[in-house]
């Protein structure tokens, strides 16, 4: 019997433990992994929210298991089914350290869920991959300092903690943007979120150390 019937929407489990027993299986049987993310391709949205939940459980505890699976999770990202996109976005922010190329190549996507999702949380989830990616390289840093710069103002600014927390992991490639950061860090220090004003301090002490 397949580990997808044991998951919660095939169950009539409304909640969560259905699948997180899929996760426990699937952490100590690596093989289980891999037909969960076979369940990607299936065409019931409950499953596939299944699914990619599982994975970014999986990835929480073992990002580098979840990367392999991201071309697959990718192809969620465009689906009308807001859960699907949020946990395909959440596991590729986790995994994305794993599979910088992989992500690099699809800037143009995240860029578009960015500006356009109707998901706060697919939106920061996707600016928190492009953290993720930031902190990987010289070269990754250089493709996603733009983005993550223009996602401090977007959408009215809701997304600025976690930009910041993108440009924070940014800052050690970028030495020639220090300039353009500190301002960034400076603005936001004064914001009326506690976590936007913390984040804005990472960011200071980054450039400063």
């Amino acid at each position: 019997m397949s580990i997808l019937s044991e998951l919660s929407s095939q169950v009539g489990d409304r909640t969560q433990a259905s699948n997180q027993r899929v996760v426990l299986r699937c952490l100590e049987d690596l093989s289980l992994l891999n037909e969960v993310a076979n369940g990607l391709s299936h065409t019931d949205p409950a499953l596939l929210g299944d699914c990619a939940e599982v994975l970014t459980q999986v990835a929480e505890q073992n990002p580098q298991w979840v990367a392999p699976f991201a071309d697959s999770l990718m192809n969620l990202l465009q689906h009308k089914t807001t859960r699907v996109r949020w946990e395909a976005m959440h596991a590729l922010a986790l995994a994305a350290a794993y599979t910088p190329q992989t992500l690099l190549e699809k800037l143009p996507t995240l860029s578009e869920i960015i500006h356009q999702d109707a998901s706060i949380i697919v939106r920061d989830y996707a600016i928190d991959a492009l953290g993720s990616l930031a902190g990987t390289s010289s070269s990754a840093a250089q493709l996603t300092f733009p983005l993550l710069k223009e996602s401090l103002s977007l959408w009215n600014g809701r997304h600025a903690g976690h930009a910041l927390q993108g440009l924070t992991k940014s800052a050690p490639f970028l030495p020639e943007a220090h300039a353009q950061l500190f301002a960034a860090a400076e603005e936001f220090s004064q914001s009326s979120k506690a976590v936007i004003r913390k984040a804005a301090a990472a960011l200071r002490r980054s450039i400063q150390n």
